[in-house]
């Protein structure tokens, strides 16, 4: 950490406002971190001058005042200054976080100051600016070719990950993981503009801090090694440049001297282990947030959270987010899931043992980086407390894994619980600036100190007494307060019986307050006491963390069992609460479900929801007609949800199911654009079945919904079955809602296809929806009918009906004739046609002489003569 020290020299101009060597001090620094809001400690507030003042006071609303030379400034109260840099987080800022490194009483000149830490959205640490339930990243990239490879940390917990993927991948990768900022060499624009696209702070560095042999030097420094072998890499692996560049970045932003010693080594993700989603499926099936509003409430998410501590919450997350590829690890999670369900006492007790788990892994990084409080020390002692006991309950055969893991570490934690728990008060303060955290009875020095202070009460109540009896004065008070100290109050009335040894000390409007060279004696055995006391508790709590800080590998083991049983129990719990059911993983790409519901809607409909089946064996490609609004989307992206969900190891909202393993799971659903990136809703829809077509393996699962909507009928219906042509040949479990009834045809050529239709009842001029999915296939979609329902207006309704009749195209003769051909490995739909009158004689009419009226008469003409 650097310390900056101003000169004496002072400018020449004296009314210039950096003339003081304060004001030099803070410029000096400002010029250190150009790119962020300099918090500049003066006393008991965090100030801020100049362009910063002006930006923040305007951002967040603080009050904006100028010092007598006219210099902007606003400050923050240092105890409150958390809030405050919570919502500057929020609004983009980085804060370089500027502290008084000496006490000002004893300095000489300017105190000196320096820069302890940087807060940036990817290196938030403190309890107050995080959200427990999500994963605080930050990533750094760096591209190599048409690869990417990613260094990803968790600065409050620990966890550093390395990954690779392609360019054109990197969106999804950056949305899957969620990452609040990335650092990026400066010549990367590619990768910069990508990162702003899904909304994650940049923040830019020089190239040579992602060179290799910089990386290789930061890897030896942090661990300790001489060889980057033993983290499964070679010393030119690409991913050493922007491993090298993070640990560098942390390095810079945290500046406490700590060393980071709660950062794990660098794991190698390999993501073949897990399903891939990409961008848009997170997106499309609500996984995390709705697609409307943003927001957690109706996601998948909001189902499945009943996790009880912050780290299961978070690894739930992770979990739906990244479902497991391999058949075996599936299944050992549902083993524990499954043994959860049958035994409900085990259960129950285990829910009871984790309600008690704090934060742990966040707590052991804040201890690792000297930012931890009292709370956070004992809630750590409470948490860890409980290892022997589910250690215990988890010793059968279904969590032996689990039981395993905690056990490794009980013999070390347990003790350490106990330490804590013997130190430490139960209700302990918010921070040690006034000590209060440590019991009596276990420091002698602490209680010797102590026990002055709490005499205190007894001398003063007898010295009030004698003073009484010598003086005269009933009246006489001894009293004390902060900001005077220890006095005896006389009334204005008893001052003329005041003794000579009697000093006065205060004037007030009924009384005088006054002083005795005994009380002066008391107060300062009595003042020496509580500082000698505070000064005790802090070194005991600097040694209390220090022996917390040997334990930061068990600490950092046991917070991922927790996690890992709290989501397997919030499966298990889910599962009894809504009666889910085990599904069945094979390794063959078939999908048979029956009675399944859709997780989100399950939940809000309950007994009103229309259950499904659905069957994916000999056919691979359901085409699924119907009106709209019928359930027709509800329907894929039901059965593309209970996939996942079979894949992280829950259960699913079904009566049965049995599905083959996915190595991907691709969407295309809903219209939208990006205007700003210059492609309308037609093109997002194209690059994302691009996306699908050059990236689905006959592993993969599909659900396509409307293909071709945006763009003209014809050309819509063409891209819609060449599409389904090529998903039916790649032999993916794919599920097509489509409006274009043309495409039922396919089926009677291609075993591999079959129709699906969502039932509808009509009663007179309406219809009812009934939501369920049936085979066969329907030739209505009963658009002017929904129209109807959404209120539009009676007489358009009615012109639409008349329309529809005259413009209706009857196909049934052309079906029946173009039935009876040869199928062609491809077929041609649009060429392929017999000879007719009616096209030989529109092939002879001059439309340019026809007026509109003549030329509506002569369709309908035609029409006629077509139908019959």
């Amino acid at each position: 950490m650097k310390q900056l020290t101003a000169g004496k020299k002072k400018s020449k101009a004296p009314n210039n406002p950096w003339s003081t060597p304060a004001m030099q001090q803070y410029r000096a620094m400002k010029e250190a971190h150009p790119e962020c809001v300099l918090f500049f400690r003066m006393g008991d507030f965090y100030e801020m001058f100049d362009e910063d003042a002006r930006l923040v006071s305007k951002s967040i609303g603080l009050t904006l005042t100028q010092r007598g030379n006219g210099l902007d400034m606003a400050g923050v109260p240092h105890h409150a200054a958390e809030g405050y840099l919570r919502r500057m987080v929020e609004q983009g800022f980085r804060v370089a976080v500027c502290e008084q490194l000496e006490n000002p009483a004893e300095a000489k000149g300017v105190v000196k100051r320096g820069v302890t830490r940087v807060v940036t959205p990817g290196t938030l640490v403190d309890e107050f600016l995080l959200d427990e339930t999500k994963s605080n990243l930050l990533g750094a990239l760096q591209s190599n070719g048409q690869t990417v490879s990613i260094a990803v940390t968790e600065l409050s917990t620990g966890t550093f990950e390395l990954h690779q993927c392609a360019v054109q991948r990197l969106g999804d990768t950056l949305e899957r993981l969620g990452l609040s900022e990335v650092i990026i060499s400066e010549d990367e624009e590619q990768l910069a503009i990508i990162a702003t696209r899904f909304g994650v702070a940049l923040t830019r560095r020089p190239a040579w801090m992602f060179h290799p042999d910089e990386g290789n030097a930061m890897l030896a420094e942090q661990y300790g090694v001489t060889t980057v072998a033993g983290f499964g890499l070679t010393s030119d692996d690409p991913r050493i440049g922007p491993t090298g560049a993070l640990l560098a970045y942390l390095k810079q932003t945290q500046a406490s001297g700590a060393g980071l010693p709660h950062l794990r080594p660098p794991s190698i993700v390999n993501d073949a282990s897990i399903v891939a989603l990409d961008a848009t499926t997170i997106r499309s099936l609500e996984i995390e947030q709705t697609m409307k509003g943003n927001t957690t409430e109706g996601s998948l998410l909001w189902v499945m959270q009943r996790c009880s501590t912050a780290m299961g919450k978070r690894l739930l997350r992770q979990w739906l987010c990244e479902p497991l590829a391999n058949k075996i690890a599936i299944e050992q999670r549902q083993d524990v899931v499954s043994h959860f369900i049958h035994d409900e006492e085990l259960l129950r007790k285990t829910k009871t043992l984790l309600d008690n788990v704090q934060d742990v892994a966040r707590i052991a990084g804040r201890v690792s980086m000297g930012r931890v409080t009292p709370r956070d020390v004992v809630a750590l002692g409470g948490s860890i407390v409980i290892c022997d006991a589910l250690t215990a309950l988890l010793d059968c055969q279904a969590t032996q894994h689990l039981h395993s893991d905690l056990h490794a570490v009980s013999n070390t934690l347990v003790p350490l619980a106990q330490t804590i728990q013997t130190q430490c008060i139960d209700a302990p303060p918010a921070h040690m600036r006034e000590g209060g955290l440590f019991q009596d009875g276990f420091d002698p020095q602490l209680d010797e100190a102590r026990l002055l202070q709490r005499d205190a009460g007894v001398w003063l109540s007898k010295y009030q007494a004698e003073l009484t009896a010598s003086t005269g004065i009933t009246t006489l008070k001894v009293g004390y307060n902060k900001v005077f100290g220890y006095y005896i109050e006389v009334t204005h009335a008893q001052t003329g019986n005041v003794p000579d040894i009697f000093t006065r000390k205060q004037t007030l409007k009924n009384a005088e307050r006054y002083i005795t060279p005994e009380l002066k004696e008391f107060e300062n055995k009595v003042l020496s006491a509580e500082s000698i006391a505070i000064a005790r508790e802090n070194v005991l709590f600097s040694e209390l963390c220090t022996l917390i800080a040997s334990h930061l590998s068990s600490i950092a083991q046991f917070a991922d069992t927790i996690a890992t049983v709290d989501t397997l129990a919030s499966f298990a719990e889910t599962a009894k609460k809504f009666g889910y059911t085990k599904p069945t993983l094979v390794e063959t790409p078939t999908i048979e479900i029956k009675h399944g519901r859709h997780p989100v809607l399950d939940r809000l409909l309950q007994e009103n929801f229309v259950a499904n089946d659905c069957t994916l064996q000999n056919e691979t490609l359901a085409l699924i007609t119907g009106p709209n609004m019928a359930g027709k989307s509800t329907y894929i992206r039901q059965v593309a949800l209970l996939t996942l969900l079979a894949h992280t190891g829950s259960y699913v909202p079904a009566e049965s199911a049995t599905i083959g393993v996915v190595d991907r799971i691709f969407t295309r659903v809903g219209a939208s654009d990006e205007l700003h990136a210059g492609q309308s809703t037609f093109m997002v829809e194209m690059v994302e079945t691009a996306n699908i077509l050059n990236n689905a393996t006959k592993n993969s699962m599909i659900i396509l919904d409307e293909i071709g909507r945006g763009t003209s009928t014809l050309d819509g219906l063409s891209l819609a079955w060449a599409i389904a042509e090529q998903l039916a040949a790649l032999g993916c479990r794919t599920l097509f809602a489509t409006h274009y009834h043309e495409l039922t045809s396919l089926a009677d050529r291609d075993d591999s296809i079959t129709n699906l239709h969502v039932t509808v009842r009509e009663w007179q001029d309406d219809i009812v929806f009934l939501y369920g999915i049936k085979e066969g296939r329907t030739d209505r979609s009963y658009g002017i009918h929904v129209a109807k329902i959404a209120g539009v207006p009676e007489d358009v309704v009615k012109r639409a009906n008349e329309l529809l009749e005259t413009l209706t195209v009857h196909t049934q003769q052309a079906s029946a004739e173009t039935s009876q051909q040869p199928v062609a490995p491809q077929m041609s739909l649009f060429t392929e046609y017999v000879s007719s009158p009616i096209v030989d004689e529109l092939k002879n009419i001059d439309i340019n002489s026809l007026s509109p009226i003549e030329a509506f008469e002569l369709l309908r003409e035609f029409s006629e003569r077509a139908s019959k």
